[in-house]
C-alpha cells in the first residue's frame, strides 16, 4: 500500500471528504492509546447548519473489525445502517460522525477491509467516501536522548535519531517532530522539513518510508541544531508518527515555513538500534537537556513615595530583564524591603490564584517587613507588582528591592550569572511631612511603634537600653475613720 504525502481533501465550496484514508485498529485494546479505537468520518463544510444523515456500509469490513457505538441513538449493524449526521459551520467545528471499533473475532495483524459511507442533507451535494481498515496498529519508539552540556548561545551539534517500530503492522509513512520551545532549532533547512508557524514545533515527512515491525531505522544525516543567542535552559524533544495512525499525511498545519536545503532521509539501522534506549510509550517525545552557558542582566526597578504620616501611597517595585538570556524555566525573584516609616496595607493580590489554590506572586513570612515576589519575564520587559503603603512616622530611611534569578531544573536550582550586579538593588525613597500621629502601636512594616510618653511614665534604664514603662497610678482616698481622725470612731461609739 503506497500513501502520497499529503491527506485527501478536494478544493471546492460544497461539502467534501477530509477522512484519514486509512484507519489502524490495535489489537491490544488494553494497551492502545486513548480514543485510539475510535474511527472519525470528517466533512469539510462551511455553511449553515443543515440536518443530515450518514449511511454507513460495514460489509467490506466484516471479519475485520466491528462497530460497537456510533452516538445519538444509532445502532450499528455488521450490514448496512443509517445515523443522524449534522453539517456544522466551520465555526462550530467539523462535521464529524464517530464510530467505535473493536477487531472482529479471529481478526489478526494485516487483516483489512473497506468501511464505505455517504452523508447527505437538504440542498448539499452528497459526500461519498471510504476508509480502509487495517487490524493492527504501528507504534513509533524514538530512541532516548543523551544530554548534551558545553555550548554556548549559536552553537551548533548533532542529535543522533533512531526510529522503532514496536508495533504488529508496518508503518507507511512517517512524520518527525521537533520541538525546542524556541531555544532550539535546526541548523540547517532541509526541503521535507517545515517549521510549523501554530506550535513552532518542526515537522519533517517521509512519506515513502515503510518501517516493518521490530526495525529500527536512522536519520540521515545526523539532524543538526543550534542554539538561539537568549537560550539558557533549552531543552529538545523529538518523537516519531506513523501516517494515519497518528497524524493525518502530510499535515503540516498552517502557512508551514518550508526548508530548501537537501532532505532528510531514513536509512535501516545496521545494529538495529541494540546501543539504545528507546522511549516507553508509542509516539511519546524523547527529551534532551541542553543547558547554554549564558547570562542575564536583569535590573531591580525602584520607587518613592513622599507625604503626610498617615497617608497612603501606591508604588511599584520589580525588574526588568535586559538579556541576553531569556529563561523559560527559571525563578526571578525580587525582595522588597518596607522602608522603616511605611507599612504594607495592601499587597499584589490576584483572585484567580485564590481560587486555583496557588500561592499569591508576593508573600511575607516575618510580618510585613519584608516582601518576596516571583515571577519570570522577557528580554526587554518590566515586571512590576503594586503595593500600596502608609507612612506610619517621620523616618527618612528608605527601603530596597534586590533582584535575583535561578534557572530551575529537576528541582535543582542554579544561580543565574548577571554580568552587571551594580544595578541588581534599589533604593525605595520615603519622605514624610506633618505631625507625628498621637500613638501607634502597629508594627506589621517592621518598624517600631511610636510611644507617647508623659513625665515620669517611663525610664530608660540599665545598659541594655531596656524600655521600662511605669504606670502613675492614683490611689483612693482613705475613709477618716479608718485613718483615726479625732471625733470619729466606729459606728455605735461613745
Amino acid at each position: 500500500m503506497a500513501l502520497t504525502g499529503a491527506w485527501r481533501a478536494t478544493a471546492g465550496t460544497g461539502p467534501h471528504d477530509i477522512s484519514r484514508p486509512v484507519f489502524y485498529l490495535s489489537l491490544h485494546p488494553e494497551t492502545a492509546p486513548p480514543s485510539s479505537n475510535v474511527l472519525a468520518v470528517e466533512v469539510d463544510y462551511d455553511g449553515p447548519l443543515r440536518t443530515g444523515r450518514i449511511t454507513v456500509d460495514a460489509g467490506g469490513i466484516k471479519g475485520v473489525a466491528q462497530i460497537s457505538e456510533a452516538g445519538d441513538g444509532c445502532s450499528p449493524r455488521e450490514g448496512i445502517f443509517r445515523c443522524d449526521m449534522n453539517l456544522n459551520p466551520k465555526a462550530q467545528g467539523w462535521s464529524h460522525k464517530e464510530l467505535v471499533m473493536r477487531p472482529a473475532t479471529g481478526a489478526k495483524a494485516g487483516d483489512s477491509g473497506v468501511l464505505r459511507y455517504t452523508v447527505t442533507a437538504a440542498g448539499v451535494s452528497p459526500v461519498r467516501g471510504s476508509i480502509t481498515v487495517i487490524a493492527g496498529r504501528p507504534e513509533l519508539r524514538v530512541n532516548e536522548g543523551k544530554d548534551v552540556r558545553g555550548h554556548g548561545p549559536g552553537d551548533a551539534f548533532d542529535v543522533p535519531v533512531l526510529i522503532r517500530n514496536s508495533g504488529d503492522v508496518p508503518a507507511r509513512g512517517v512524520a518527525l517532530g521537533f520541538d525546542g520551545a524556541g531555544d532550539v532549532h535546526q541548523a540547517a533547512g532541509h526541503r521535507n522539513c517545515a517549521r510549523l508557524s501554530d506550535t513552532g514545533e518542526t515537522r519533517c515527512l517521509f512519506p515513502d518510508a515503510v518501517i516493518a515491525p521490530g526495525e529500527t531505522w536512522r536519520v540521515a544525516p545526523l539532524p543538526r541544531v543550534r542554539t538561539s543567542e537568549d537560550a539558557v535552559d533549552a531543552r529538545l524533544s523529538y518523537a516519531a508518527s506513523a501516517y494515519n495512525a497518528d497524524l493525518k499525511p502530510g499535515d503540516l498545519g498552517r502557512d508551514p515555513q518550508r526548508g530548501k536545503g537537501p532532505a532528510l532521509r531514513l536509512e535501516r539501522d545496521p545494529g538495529d538500534g541494540g546501543d539504545w534506549l528507546f522511549t516507553t510509550d508509542a509516539g511519546s517525545p524523547a527529551t534532551i537537556d541542553v543547558p547554554v552557558t549564558n547570562d542575564a542582566d536583569f535590573e531591580a526597578r525602584g520607587d518613592s513615595l513622599s507625604g503626610e504620616v498617615g497617608t497612603e501611597h501606591k508604588v511599584s517595585i520589580g525588574y526588568v530583564n535586559h538579556g541576553p538570556a531569556d529563561p523559560n524555566v527559571a525563578k526571578v525573584r525580587a525582595v522588597f524591603t518596607v522602608p522603616p516609616g511605611a507599612k504594607v496595607v495592601q499587597a499584589p493580590y490576584d483572585p484567580e490564584l485564590e481560587e486555583e489554590e496557588w500561592e499569591q506572586h508576593c508573600l511575607t513570612h516575618d510580618g510585613g517587613r519584608t516582601y518576596t515576589c516571583d515571577g519570570n519575564t522577557k528580554v526587554g520587559r518590566e515586571n512590576l507588582f503594586e503595593f500600596t503603603l502608609r507612612i506610619v512616622r517621620k523616618d527618612s530611611r528608605p527601603g530596597s528591592v534586590a533582584v535575583s534569578a535561578e534557572v530551575i531544573h529537576d528541582n535543582a536550582r542554579t544561580r543565574l550569572p548577571d554580568p552587571r550586579p551594580a544595578n541588581d538593588k534599589v533604593a525605595v525613597r520615603l519622605t514624610a511631612s506633618g505631625p507625628a500621629p498621637a500613638a501607634d502601636t502597629d508594627t506589621d512594616a517592621g518598624g517600631l511603634g511610636v510611644w507617647t510618653l508623659t513625665a515620669g511614665a517611663a525610664a530608660v534604664v540599665g545598659a541594655g537600653g531596656v524600655l521600662v514603662v511605669r504606670r502613675m497610678r492614683r490611689e483612693p482616698l482613705a475613709d477618716p475613720a479608718e485613718e483615726g481622725e479625732p471625733g470619729k470612731g466606729a459606728p455605735g461609739a461613745g
